[in-house]
Protein backbone atom coordinates (compact mmCIF):
# COMPACT_ATOMS: atom_id res chain seq x y z
CA UNK A 1 0.00 0.00 0.00
CA UNK A 2 1.55 3.19 -1.38
CA UNK A 3 1.51 5.95 1.91
CA UNK A 4 -0.41 8.50 1.95
CA UNK A 5 2.11 11.44 2.10
CA UNK A 6 3.72 9.80 -0.58
CA UNK A 7 0.48 9.51 -2.99
CA UNK A 8 -0.04 13.22 -2.15
CA UNK A 9 3.43 13.76 -2.84
CA UNK A 10 2.92 11.61 -6.55
CA UNK A 11 0.45 14.14 -6.98
CA UNK A 12 2.59 16.89 -7.34
CA UNK A 13 5.14 15.27 -9.53
CA UNK A 14 3.71 17.42 -12.80
CA UNK A 15 4.30 20.80 -10.94
CA UNK A 16 7.97 19.49 -9.30
CA UNK A 17 9.19 18.65 -12.51
CA UNK A 18 7.94 21.88 -14.19
CA UNK A 19 9.97 23.80 -11.59
CA UNK A 20 12.97 21.65 -11.99
CA UNK A 21 12.71 22.09 -15.65
CA UNK A 22 12.74 26.13 -15.98
CA UNK A 23 15.59 25.94 -13.28
CA UNK A 24 17.55 23.45 -15.05
CA UNK A 25 17.51 25.75 -18.47
CA UNK A 26 18.67 28.35 -16.41
CA UNK A 27 21.52 27.53 -14.32
CA UNK A 28 23.07 29.76 -11.89
CA UNK A 29 26.49 29.50 -10.40
CA UNK A 30 26.91 29.99 -6.87
CA UNK A 31 25.96 33.38 -4.98
CA UNK A 32 24.23 34.28 -8.72
CA UNK A 33 21.03 32.56 -8.19
CA UNK A 34 18.92 35.73 -9.01
CA UNK A 35 16.38 33.97 -11.14
CA UNK A 36 16.30 31.55 -9.17
CA UNK A 37 15.54 32.66 -5.96
CA UNK A 38 13.07 35.27 -7.65
CA UNK A 39 11.27 31.89 -8.65
CA UNK A 40 11.45 30.11 -5.25
CA UNK A 41 9.98 33.31 -3.50
CA UNK A 42 7.06 33.66 -5.76
CA UNK A 43 6.06 30.50 -6.08
CA UNK A 44 5.89 30.41 -2.23
CA UNK A 45 4.26 33.69 -1.62
CA UNK A 46 1.25 31.89 -3.66
CA UNK A 47 1.24 29.39 -1.16
CA UNK A 48 0.99 31.73 1.48
CA UNK A 49 4.26 30.86 3.11
CA UNK A 50 6.06 33.37 4.81
CA UNK A 51 9.23 34.80 3.56
CA UNK A 52 11.71 35.97 6.00
CA UNK A 53 13.52 38.66 4.46
CA UNK A 54 17.64 38.47 3.35
CA UNK A 55 19.85 41.25 3.53
CA UNK A 56 20.98 39.82 0.20
CA UNK A 57 19.36 38.68 -3.06
CA UNK A 58 20.25 35.32 -3.35
CA UNK A 59 19.03 32.54 -0.82
CA UNK A 60 15.05 32.14 0.55
CA UNK A 61 14.35 31.73 3.46
CA UNK A 62 10.50 30.68 4.47
CA UNK A 63 8.97 29.63 7.81
CA UNK A 64 5.36 27.63 7.36
CA UNK A 65 3.82 27.67 11.23
CA UNK A 66 1.94 24.38 12.38
CA UNK A 67 -1.72 24.52 13.80
CA UNK A 68 -1.79 21.41 15.54
CA UNK A 69 -1.19 21.31 19.99
CA UNK A 70 2.55 20.13 20.49
CA UNK A 71 6.11 20.27 21.57
CA UNK A 72 6.48 23.48 19.44
CA UNK A 73 9.26 22.35 18.12
CA UNK A 74 11.50 24.09 15.34
CA UNK A 75 12.52 21.71 11.94
CA UNK A 76 14.46 23.32 9.19
CA UNK A 77 14.52 21.75 5.76
CA UNK A 78 17.08 22.59 3.43
CA UNK A 79 17.79 22.60 -0.54
CA UNK A 80 20.91 23.69 -2.22
CA UNK A 81 20.22 25.96 -6.01
CA UNK A 82 23.33 26.53 -7.36
CA UNK A 83 24.33 24.91 -10.93
CA UNK A 84 28.25 23.87 -11.77
CA UNK A 85 30.42 25.27 -14.73
CA UNK A 86 30.30 22.65 -16.88
CA UNK A 87 28.61 22.71 -20.90
CA UNK A 88 25.66 20.14 -20.87
CA UNK A 89 25.79 17.58 -23.58
CA UNK A 90 22.85 15.38 -22.32
CA UNK A 91 20.24 14.93 -25.07
CA UNK A 92 17.45 15.90 -22.77
CA UNK A 93 14.37 18.48 -23.39
CA UNK A 94 15.61 20.93 -20.69
CA UNK A 95 18.86 20.82 -21.63
CA UNK A 96 20.71 24.36 -19.96
CA UNK A 97 20.47 27.47 -22.24
CA UNK A 98 23.56 28.94 -20.40
CA UNK A 99 26.85 28.09 -22.53
CA UNK A 100 29.10 26.47 -20.11
CA UNK A 101 26.91 26.14 -16.70
CA UNK A 102 24.24 23.43 -15.87
CA UNK A 103 22.64 21.35 -13.19
CA UNK A 104 24.65 18.16 -13.27
CA UNK A 105 24.42 17.54 -9.63
CA UNK A 106 20.61 17.85 -8.96
CA UNK A 107 20.37 20.78 -6.99
CA UNK A 108 17.59 22.32 -9.54
CA UNK A 109 15.54 18.79 -8.09
CA UNK A 110 16.93 19.60 -5.03
CA UNK A 111 14.90 22.91 -4.80
CA UNK A 112 11.71 21.47 -6.71
CA UNK A 113 11.42 18.72 -4.17
CA UNK A 114 11.40 21.11 -1.58
CA UNK A 115 8.71 23.76 -2.81
CA UNK A 116 6.99 20.21 -3.38
CA UNK A 117 7.17 19.12 0.36
CA UNK A 118 6.16 23.48 0.95
CA UNK A 119 2.84 22.76 -0.61
CA UNK A 120 2.14 19.46 1.04
CA UNK A 121 2.90 21.34 4.09
CA UNK A 122 1.28 24.04 3.61
CA UNK A 123 -2.16 21.60 3.13
CA UNK A 124 -1.32 19.68 6.70
CA UNK A 125 -0.67 22.43 8.79
CA UNK A 126 -3.06 21.04 11.57
CA UNK A 127 -1.05 17.49 11.26
CA UNK A 128 2.22 19.17 12.76
CA UNK A 129 3.16 21.35 15.35
CA UNK A 130 5.82 24.24 15.82
CA UNK A 131 7.32 25.90 12.67
CA UNK A 132 8.83 24.63 9.65
CA UNK A 133 11.78 26.30 8.00
CA UNK A 134 12.49 25.86 4.60
CA UNK A 135 16.05 27.20 3.60
CA UNK A 136 16.93 27.38 -0.04
CA UNK A 137 20.96 27.85 0.04
CA UNK A 138 22.68 29.21 -3.09
CA UNK A 139 26.90 28.27 -3.44
CA UNK A 140 26.72 24.49 -2.03
CA UNK A 141 29.15 23.82 -4.66
CA UNK A 142 31.77 26.42 -3.22
CA UNK A 143 30.84 25.11 0.25
CA UNK A 144 30.06 28.79 1.70
CA UNK A 145 26.76 28.77 1.34
CA UNK A 146 25.42 27.22 4.36
CA UNK A 147 27.58 29.38 6.43
CA UNK A 148 25.87 32.70 4.36
CA UNK A 149 22.49 31.43 5.48
CA UNK A 150 23.43 31.01 9.03
CA UNK A 151 25.19 34.53 9.02
CA UNK A 152 21.20 35.30 7.38
CA UNK A 153 19.86 34.21 10.29
CA UNK A 154 18.15 30.84 9.04
CA UNK A 155 18.77 28.98 12.58
CA UNK A 156 17.29 31.80 14.31
CA UNK A 157 14.17 34.07 15.26
CA UNK A 158 12.96 31.02 15.87
CA UNK A 159 15.81 29.02 16.63
CA UNK A 160 16.06 25.72 15.25
CA UNK A 161 15.79 22.53 17.12
CA UNK A 162 16.44 19.82 13.91
CA UNK A 163 17.58 19.90 10.72
CA UNK A 164 17.07 17.94 7.76
CA UNK A 165 18.72 17.58 4.27
CA UNK A 166 18.48 15.15 1.70
CA UNK A 167 21.05 14.61 -1.94
CA UNK A 168 20.23 12.35 -5.13
CA UNK A 169 22.58 10.00 -5.57
CA UNK A 170 23.82 7.23 -8.05
CA UNK A 171 24.13 4.33 -5.39
CA UNK A 172 20.52 3.60 -5.14
CA UNK A 173 17.86 3.40 -7.30
CA UNK A 174 14.73 5.47 -7.35
CA UNK A 175 12.48 4.84 -4.66
CA UNK A 176 15.48 3.97 -2.53
CA UNK A 177 16.55 5.89 0.43
CA UNK A 178 20.11 5.39 2.48
CA UNK A 179 21.30 6.56 5.57
CA UNK A 180 24.46 6.73 7.76
CA UNK A 181 24.15 7.83 11.50
CA UNK A 182 27.61 9.37 12.91
CA UNK A 183 30.61 10.26 11.09
CA UNK A 184 29.36 10.46 7.39
CA UNK A 185 31.10 12.81 5.12
CA UNK A 186 34.72 14.48 5.35
CA UNK A 187 35.52 17.79 6.36
CA UNK A 188 37.29 19.73 3.21
CA UNK A 189 40.40 21.94 4.20
CA UNK A 190 42.97 23.65 1.39
CA UNK A 191 46.46 24.14 1.45
CA UNK A 192 48.79 26.22 -0.16
CA UNK A 193 52.98 25.59 0.28
CA UNK A 194 55.71 28.10 -1.25
CA UNK A 195 59.09 26.92 -1.48
CA UNK A 196 61.70 29.76 -1.99
CA UNK A 197 65.05 28.68 -3.18
CA UNK A 198 67.71 30.71 -5.36
CA UNK A 199 67.22 31.11 -9.29
CA UNK A 200 70.18 30.61 -11.57
CA UNK A 201 70.65 28.87 -14.95
CA UNK A 202 69.57 25.42 -15.88
CA UNK A 203 73.35 24.31 -16.82
CA UNK A 204 74.92 25.12 -13.30
CA UNK A 205 72.25 24.07 -10.44
CA UNK A 206 75.10 23.84 -8.64
CA UNK A 207 75.53 27.71 -8.53
CA UNK A 208 72.40 28.37 -6.82
CA UNK A 209 72.53 25.42 -4.50
CA UNK A 210 69.17 25.53 -3.39
CA UNK A 211 66.48 24.87 -6.24
CA UNK A 212 62.77 25.06 -5.02
CA UNK A 213 61.68 22.66 -8.04
CA UNK A 214 63.86 19.62 -6.34
CA UNK A 215 62.29 20.31 -3.08
CA UNK A 216 58.80 21.17 -3.85
CA UNK A 217 58.88 17.84 -5.79
CA UNK A 218 60.09 16.23 -2.86
CA UNK A 219 58.03 17.66 -0.39
CA UNK A 220 54.51 16.85 -2.59
CA UNK A 221 55.91 13.16 -2.15
CA UNK A 222 57.16 13.07 1.42
CA UNK A 223 53.76 15.16 2.36
CA UNK A 224 51.89 11.28 1.55
CA UNK A 225 53.94 10.03 4.26
CA UNK A 226 51.85 11.90 6.36
CA UNK A 227 48.86 9.16 5.88
CA UNK A 228 50.92 5.99 5.46
CA UNK A 229 53.26 6.68 8.45
CA UNK A 230 51.89 9.40 10.82
CA UNK A 231 47.93 8.09 10.63
CA UNK A 232 46.18 5.37 12.13
CA UNK A 233 45.35 3.29 8.84
CA UNK A 234 41.33 2.83 9.51
CA UNK A 235 41.32 7.15 10.09
CA UNK A 236 40.12 8.08 6.99
CA UNK A 237 42.00 10.74 5.66
CA UNK A 238 42.91 11.92 2.20
CA UNK A 239 45.79 14.89 1.05
CA UNK A 240 45.64 15.60 -2.30
CA UNK A 241 47.71 17.70 -3.88
CA UNK A 242 45.74 19.13 -7.09
CA UNK A 243 48.30 22.19 -8.09
CA UNK A 244 51.75 22.91 -8.46
CA UNK A 245 53.10 25.89 -10.06
CA UNK A 246 57.08 27.33 -10.64
CA UNK A 247 59.36 28.34 -13.53
CA UNK A 248 59.23 30.69 -16.77
CA UNK A 249 61.95 29.18 -19.33
CA UNK A 250 63.36 25.89 -19.53
CA UNK A 251 66.56 26.62 -18.80
CA UNK A 252 65.84 28.89 -15.48
CA UNK A 253 65.88 27.35 -11.92
CA UNK A 254 63.31 29.47 -10.88
CA UNK A 255 62.93 31.31 -7.10
CA UNK A 256 60.16 30.08 -5.76
CA UNK A 257 57.44 27.02 -6.75
CA UNK A 258 53.84 26.93 -4.87
CA UNK A 259 51.60 23.65 -4.47
CA UNK A 260 48.20 23.53 -3.29
CA UNK A 261 45.65 20.52 -2.47
CA UNK A 262 43.13 19.39 -0.08
CA UNK A 263 42.67 17.95 3.02
CA UNK A 264 39.75 15.72 3.57
CA UNK A 265 39.10 14.29 7.25
CA UNK A 266 36.39 12.25 8.98
CA UNK A 267 37.83 12.51 12.91
CA UNK A 268 37.93 16.28 14.43
CA UNK A 269 41.17 15.26 16.25
CA UNK A 270 43.11 14.12 13.14
CA UNK A 271 42.14 17.64 11.37
CA UNK A 272 43.00 19.56 14.10
CA UNK A 273 46.73 18.11 13.35
CA UNK A 274 46.77 17.83 9.70
CA UNK A 275 48.38 21.79 9.67
CA UNK A 276 51.60 21.33 11.88
CA UNK A 277 52.17 18.05 9.99
CA UNK A 278 52.51 19.69 6.74
CA UNK A 279 54.51 22.11 7.84
CA UNK A 280 56.94 20.23 9.76
CA UNK A 281 57.21 17.92 6.59
CA UNK A 282 57.79 20.70 4.24
CA UNK A 283 59.87 23.11 6.27
CA UNK A 284 62.41 19.45 6.77
CA UNK A 285 61.97 18.87 3.14
CA UNK A 286 62.73 22.55 2.20
CA UNK A 287 65.99 22.80 4.77
CA UNK A 288 67.12 19.87 3.57
CA UNK A 289 67.95 21.37 -0.33
CA UNK A 290 68.74 25.05 1.45
CA UNK A 291 65.16 26.52 0.91
CA UNK A 292 62.67 27.77 3.22
CA UNK A 293 58.95 27.12 2.77
CA UNK A 294 55.71 28.88 3.99
CA UNK A 295 52.45 27.39 4.47
CA UNK A 296 48.87 28.97 4.10
CA UNK A 297 46.13 26.50 5.64
CA UNK A 298 42.26 27.48 5.12
CA UNK A 299 40.09 25.76 6.73
CA UNK A 300 36.83 25.02 5.55
CA UNK A 301 33.66 23.27 6.19
CA UNK A 302 34.06 20.25 8.85
CA UNK A 303 32.61 16.68 9.04
CA UNK A 304 28.99 15.62 8.56
CA UNK A 305 27.94 13.91 11.69
CA UNK A 306 24.70 12.94 11.81
CA UNK A 307 22.56 12.33 14.57
CA UNK A 308 21.82 8.76 15.69
CA UNK A 309 18.36 10.00 16.96
CA UNK A 310 17.89 11.78 14.15
CA UNK A 311 18.80 9.13 11.68
CA UNK A 312 16.97 6.73 13.45
CA UNK A 313 13.69 8.81 13.49
CA UNK A 314 14.21 9.66 9.39
CA UNK A 315 14.73 5.82 8.86
CA UNK A 316 11.18 5.10 10.63
CA UNK A 317 10.16 8.29 7.61
CA UNK A 318 11.61 6.21 5.11
CA UNK A 319 10.13 3.01 6.03
CA UNK A 320 6.52 4.47 5.53
CA UNK A 321 7.22 6.16 2.46
CA UNK A 322 8.92 3.19 1.10
CA UNK A 323 8.74 0.20 3.08
CA UNK A 324 11.70 -1.84 5.27
CA UNK A 325 13.65 -3.02 1.78
CA UNK A 326 14.06 0.14 -0.14
CA UNK A 327 15.31 1.58 3.41
CA UNK A 328 19.04 0.90 3.01
CA UNK A 329 22.55 1.82 5.04
CA UNK A 330 25.97 3.47 4.10
CA UNK A 331 27.86 1.07 4.76
CA UNK A 332 31.10 3.27 5.03
CA UNK A 333 31.76 7.37 5.07
CA UNK A 334 32.25 9.23 2.26
CA UNK A 335 35.56 11.38 1.35
CA UNK A 336 33.95 14.12 -0.40
CA UNK A 337 32.24 16.99 1.84
CA UNK A 338 28.99 18.70 2.12
CA UNK A 339 28.13 22.34 3.48
CA UNK A 340 24.86 20.92 5.70
CA UNK A 341 27.90 19.94 7.83
CA UNK A 342 28.07 23.37 9.05
CA UNK A 343 24.50 23.08 9.69
CA UNK A 344 24.65 19.99 11.98
CA UNK A 345 27.78 22.03 13.75
CA UNK A 346 25.32 24.44 14.99
CA UNK A 347 22.16 22.41 15.63
CA UNK A 348 23.67 18.44 16.30
CA UNK A 349 20.11 16.89 16.04
CA UNK A 350 20.33 16.49 12.54
CA UNK A 351 20.47 14.20 9.26
CA UNK A 352 21.46 14.27 5.68
CA UNK A 353 19.67 11.46 3.68
CA UNK A 354 20.54 10.22 -0.08
CA UNK A 355 17.92 9.72 -2.05
CA UNK A 356 17.87 7.03 -4.99
CA UNK A 357 17.98 8.28 -8.52
CA UNK A 358 19.69 5.04 -10.54
CA UNK A 359 17.50 3.53 -12.89
CA UNK A 360 17.62 -0.13 -13.80
CA UNK A 361 19.36 -1.27 -17.19
CA UNK A 362 20.96 2.42 -17.15
CA UNK A 363 24.69 3.26 -16.34
CA UNK A 364 25.22 5.19 -13.00
CA UNK A 365 24.89 8.78 -13.46
CA UNK A 366 28.13 10.78 -13.06
CA UNK A 367 28.07 13.56 -10.72
CA UNK A 368 29.50 17.02 -12.42
CA UNK A 369 29.75 15.77 -15.53
CA UNK A 370 27.87 17.41 -18.64
CA UNK A 371 26.15 14.15 -19.38
CA UNK A 372 24.41 13.94 -16.05
CA UNK A 373 20.38 13.59 -15.44
CA UNK A 374 18.20 13.42 -12.43
CA UNK A 375 15.62 11.15 -12.86
CA UNK A 376 11.88 13.22 -12.61
CA UNK A 377 10.43 10.32 -10.99
CA UNK A 378 12.91 10.44 -7.90
CA UNK A 379 10.94 14.11 -7.50
CA UNK A 380 7.92 12.52 -5.19
CA UNK A 381 10.44 10.33 -3.00
CA UNK A 382 12.33 13.41 -1.59
CA UNK A 383 9.00 16.21 -1.34
CA UNK A 384 7.66 12.94 0.85
CA UNK A 385 10.29 12.63 2.67
CA UNK A 386 10.78 15.88 3.73
CA UNK A 387 7.01 16.09 4.39
CA UNK A 388 7.21 12.72 6.70
CA UNK A 389 10.28 13.77 8.55
CA UNK A 390 8.84 16.94 9.54
CA UNK A 391 5.26 14.89 10.85
CA UNK A 392 7.55 12.45 13.02
CA UNK A 393 9.63 14.54 14.44
CA UNK A 394 6.74 16.91 16.12
CA UNK A 395 5.09 13.65 17.26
Amino acid sequence: MVSKVLQQSTDLKDYMSRIKRRIHEHPELGMQEFATTSLVESELRDMGVEIIPIAEKVGVIGIIRGEKAGKGLVTALRADMDALPIQETADVPDRSKVPGIMHACGHDCHTAMLLGAAKMLVSMKERFSGDVKLLFQPAEETLGGSLYMIEQGALENPKVDHVFGLHGHSSYLVGEIAFRKGPSMASSDFFTVKIRGKSGHGAYPHRSGCDPVLAASNSVMAIQSIITRQIDAIDNVVISVCEIHGGTAKNIIPETVEFAGSVRCQNMETRSSIERRILDVVRGVASSYKCEAELDYQYGVPPLINSPAMTALARGSARKLVGEEQVKTIDFPAMGSEDFSRYLERVPEGVFARLGIAEPGKPAQIFHNGSFVFPEEALPYGAALFVQFVLDVNM
